[in-house]
């Protein structure tokens, strides 16, 4: 995987769910599902990552440790909840925020978020 190739794509709203589905596209030949919030809220978000992830037709399920190409979850608390997410790649993940796309490596993101998820195909 390239990742320069998805540090400088533009994306749209929400940034992070929508570069995973990119990856997943490009990368694996298939889409993620699709998901719409209601709102702009992180707590919609989070709902809504929660939804798509659990009624996956992709076959995506949590996994123990991640793999190259897994779907990470991140939330900042509890009461959060999952509001955020990125593809795991190499010992980093690649995500999406509004400020652009970041490759971060896992110990920089276990001590930005709290909740951390793997995600995977079956």
């Amino acid at each position: 995987m390239d990742i320069n190739a998805y540090l400088e794509l533009p994306l749209g709203h929400p940034p992070c769910w929508e570069l995973a589905s990119k990856i997943y596209a490009q990368e694996l030949g298939f889409p993620c599902t699709a998901y719409r919030t209601i709102n702009g809220s992180i707590r919609s978000a989070a709902a809504a990552f929660s939804l798509a992830l659990h009624k996956s037709p992709d076959g995506l399920t949590p996994i123990a440790e991640p793999v190259d190409l897994c779907i990470v979850l991140l939330g900042k608390t509890p009461k959060l909840g999952f509001h955020h997410c990125g593809v795991y790649w190499q010992g980093s993940v690649l995500h999406a925020l509004d400020t652009g796309t970041v490759y971060q490596d896992m110990a920089s993101i276990r001590d930005q978020y709290l909740l951390i998820e793997f995600w995977g195909r079956a």
